[in-house]
């Protein structure tokens, strides 16, 4: 089985929690990851949030200077991949997927998440020469580029945040509007005709929360030929409070294929993003639980292995 996903926060755990991507009690490491026929996956390089709580022996990202928070991040992804080489191979291009010098190790694409990280233009190109090639506009709050949707719904690009959009646009990084405010998502579409990725959200008109995205969202990302990635986070899975399910996740999956969006659909679980999985899932070694549940509602074996690796595949391919 192959398996791509578009969003995991498992580097900024490790760096907060100052653990290794080799052997942790977080939801990737290698042994999670070795069950698979091909693993890709995308780390993001989190702008940073506090604990509701103190938690012993974490430090926290927020407590450096801004200007010093990306180095940090990329200080960490250059340590653990390095550490890790070989199992994990760091990719720039669509092409370094299929290198030869890959030999079988799993995958690993950069990105950010929460453009608060690019504080100056060098920043920006700063993160493009370590290999981050796929930005998150905002995360939940707003920053000088963008606003979340958790802030405010209403909220679009600033100034600063249109000229980062084309910049990005122009190097060669995909855009990620997980996250982004709606008017955000509009703005960006007015701003380019790029096709973009939404790596971690799911359906507002399945699970009525202001992250996921509406239909019409839905429509413009398929329209562009860009990608969609399902979210496993509980609450972005339903709206009532109880705890979610594989049943949870197909229906979403349901909801954008009567959509039309079969070939635009990928994974974005948000391991170690997220407190609440789906009963069946604990780590990324579980993935193999979805394909199942698929399988045995009849889903075409095409359409489960588009959602788990061709489509994401596809779109780095033409992106990058």
């Amino acid at each position: 089985m192959k398996y791509f996903d578009l969003h995991c926060d498992t580097l900024y755990e490790c760096y907060e929690m100052r653990k290794s991507l080799r052997e942790n009690d977080l939801m990737i490491d290698r042994a999670k990851a070795s069950g698979y026929d091909e693993y890709i996956q995308f780390f993001a390089l989190f702008c940073g949030a506090r604990p509701p709580y103190p938690i012993p022996g974490r430090r926290s990202l927020l407590d450096l200077p801004e200007e010093g928070r990306l180095d940090a991040l990329l200080n960490t992804a250059r340590e653990q991949l390095l550490q890790n080489r070989d199992w994990l191979y760091q990719c720039y291009s669509a092409e370094d997927m299929q290198s030869p010098e890959r030999r079988g190790r799993a995958a690993a694409f950069l990105s950010i998440e929460g453009a608060e990280l690019l504080c100056t233009e060098e920043h920006v190109q700063r993160a493009y020469d370590a290999g981050v090639r796929l930005v998150t506009l905002s995360w939940n709050y707003r920053n000088q580029y963008a606003c979340g949707a958790a802030a405010d719904n209403s909220a679009g690009l600033t100034a600063r945040g249109k000229a980062l959009v084309h910049e990005l646009v122009r190097m060669g990084v995909i855009l990620d509007v997980s996250h982004l405010s709606d008017a955000g998502f509009w703005d960006l579409c007015v701003e380019t005709e790029a096709p973009f990725a939404a790596t971690h959200s799911n359906s507002r008109a399945v699970c009525l929360h202001r992250r996921n995205l509406t239909d019409l969202q839905f429509q413009e990302v398929l329209r562009r030929g860009g990608l969609v990635g399902i979210n496993l986070y509980g609450a972005f899975l339903r709206d009532d409070g109880e705890q979610a399910t594989l049943a949870d996740a197909v229906r979403h999956i349901e909801h954008f294929c009567a959509l039309g969006g079969r070939e635009v659909l990928a994974l974005g679980a948000d391991f170690d993003g997220c407190d609440s999985l789906p009963d069946e899932i604990h780590t990324a070694a579980d993935m193999g639980r979805l394909a199942e549940e698929l399988l045995r509602l009849n889903y075409p074996q095409s359409t489960i292995d588009g959602l788990f690796y061709n489509n994401a595949a596809n779109f780095i391919n033409r992106m990058l």
